[in-house]
C-alpha cells in the first residue's frame, strides 16, 4: 500500500529528489522511461505521480480521470524494461483530485556517485562529480533498449530525469542567451543550476555520421547560450554509426581544429583513459574566455542498433 501522506509531503517539497511529476502521460513507453529513471537514482525508492506538474515551489495537482485503466499501462511499460525494478501503483486522491502514483524501488546502486559525496552541495556541483553523474546517465541510457530508435528530445528527457532524481536542479528547453540566428533567445537542452545560479549547460544531438556542419552549429550554440561563462559545459552526442572507432578519431581531430568562439588552449583525454570504455568516449577542450580557463566536455555515446 502506497503511503499517500508521504507522497503529498514530497509534492509540497520543492527540493524533494525522489519524485517525478507528469501532468498527463499514460503511454507505456513514457511510463517505462520514468520507471527506469527513478530505479536508477541514489534513493532507495521514489514516486512517479501522473496528474501533477512541477513548478518552482513544488508540484501542482492537476488531476486525471478516475476511469483510466492503469494496470494494463504499467504491465506494458514493465515489459519494455530489461531490468525489472520493484513497482507498486495505485489511484489516489490529493487535494480532492485524482492522481496515479507509481512507487519504484531502486534496482541498483549508483556506481560512480556515492550518497555521501552527494550530501555536500559544493561537491555535488564540482566538475569531477557532475561529470561522473552525466557519464553514468549516459551509461544507463546506452544499455536501455528503449533508446535505440528515439528522438533526441526523448533521450534528453531521460538524462534530465536521471540527473534531477539524483539531486541536481535541472531545467530543460530553457530560453536564454541568443538563438543561432541571433534574433531571439535560444532553447538550452539541459541547464543545471544551484538555486537559480547556472552551473553548466548540456547541449545534445543525434549523429549518424560526422556531420561537421551540424556539429559546429551545436558547438557554437553552447557559447551563445552560456552568457555568463560557466566553468564547464557539455556537448553530448548520441552516435549511431557502424565504425565508432573511426568516428571517434575524426571527432577528436575536428574538436581540435574547430574555431571556437573562445580560443582553444588545450585538449585533455585523461578521463577517457580513466573510464576506459570503448563505446562511450570522453574528450575535454580547454578555452580562454576573457582571461579565465573554461572547459567543454565532449561525450560521444554509441547507440547500438
Amino acid at each position: 500500500m502506497i503511503d499517500m501522506k508521504e507522497v503529498t509531503r514530497l509534492l509540497s517539497d520543492k527540493d524533494a529528489e525522489n519524485i517525478i511529476c507528469r501532468e498527463f502521460d499514460l503511454k507505456p513507453k513514457n511510463i517505462a522511461l520514468f520507471i527506469a529513471a527513478m530505479a536508477s537514482t541514489k534513493s532507495d525508492y521514489g514516486y512517479i505521480v501522473i496528474g501533477a506538474s512541477k513548478h518552482s515551489e513544488g508540484c501542482r495537482i492537476n488531476g486525471i480521470s478516475r476511469s483510466f485503466k492503469i494496470d494494463g499501462v504499467i504491465k506494458a511499460a514493465l515489459k519494455q524494461l530489461s531490468i525489472q525494478p520493484s513497482v507498486e501503483f495505485q489511484m489516489g486522491s490529493i487535494d480532492e483530485k485524482n492522481v496515479c502514483v507509481i512507487c519504484v524501488k531502486q534496482s541498483e546502486r549508483n556506481i560512480f556517485v556515492s550518497n555521501e559525496v552527494l550530501k555536500d552541495t559544493n561537491q555535488v556541483y564540482s566538475n569531477d562529480v557532475l561529470l561522473r553523474a552525466v557519464f553514468l546517465a549516459c551509461v544507463k541510457l546506452q544499455r536501455n533498449n528503449l533508446f535505440k530508435d528515439v528522438s533526441e528530445d526523448e533521450r534528453n528527457d531521460y538524462i534530465r530525469d536521471l540527473l534531477e532524481t539524483s539531486g541536481y536542479q535541472v531545467k530543460d528547453q530553457t530560453r536564454q542567451g541568443v538563438s543561432s540566428s541571433g534574433k531571439a533567445s535560444g532553447e538550452v537542452d539541459i541547464l543545471i543550476h544551484d538555486k537559480g545560479m547556472p552551473i553548466t549547460i548540456i547541449e545534445a544531438l543525434n549523429l549518424s555520421s560526422l556531420d561537421t556542419n551540424y556539429l559546429n552549429t551545436h558547438l557554437d550554440k553552447i557559447y551563445k547560450y552560456d552568457t555568463l561563462g560557466n566553468r564547464f559545459n557539455f556537448i553530448l552526442s548520441y552516435v549511431n554509426v557502424k565504425d565508432f572507432e573511426s568516428f571517434w578519431a575524426k571527432y577528436c581531430q575536428h574538436a581540435e581544429n574547430h574555431v571556437y568562439p573562445h580560443a582553444l588552449v588545450g585538449i585533455d583525454d585523461t578521463r577517457d583513459k580513466e573510464y576506459n570504455y570503448s563505446d562511450i568516449r570522453l574528450l575535454m577542450t580547454k578555452h580562454n574566455r576573457h582571461g579565465r580557463e573554461t572547459e567543454l566536455h565532449h561525450i560521444c555515446v554509441k547507440i547500438h542498433s
